[in-house]
């Protein structure tokens, strides 16, 4: 199965995906938010995605937030869109500075955080798959 993560945000959308086997996660890009929707079946099509992961923003304290808020009405749409694909939501704590690490700058780091989460929330799949 193939999952696709989503860094969601207001401008930008960033977007990972993993391999077939759920190991490892790839940065596929940035998306502008007004074009996300629009794009989504092709990218969805292309890389046979069957299951979104979405990245929640969560205060430090795992807290919700008024953008958790936005970011689980915009999950919401995604499924009245998909009603056929799985999902499920991942906390983002740090992946935007976590990939700001990794690539050295804050510049178009939304598809690296989406990695970063993607990539954190497979492996917690597979630590609950080994227990």
């Amino acid at each position: 199965m193939k999952t696709l993560g989503i860094d969601y945000g207001e401008k930008r959308i960033g977007l990972a995906a993993s391999d077939e086997n759920e190991q490892v996660a790839f940065e596929i890009g940035i998306i502008p938010a007004e074009d996300f929707f629009r794009q989504l079946p092709e990218i969805i099509s292309q890389k046979e995605i069957q299951k979104i992961v979405i990245g929640l923003p969560l205060n430090m304290s795992g807290k919700s937030t008024e953008k958790t808020a936005e970011v689980r009405r915009f999950a919401e749409k995604l499924k009245a869109l998909l009603p056929e694909t799985q999902f499920d939501y991942a906390d983002e704590r740090l992946s935007s500075q976590m990939a700001s690490n990794l690539s050295g700058s804050q510049k178009n780091i939304d598809g690296l955080a989406a990695q970063v989460f993607l990539q954190n929330y497979l492996d917690h799949q597979h630590s609950l798959l080994a227990k």
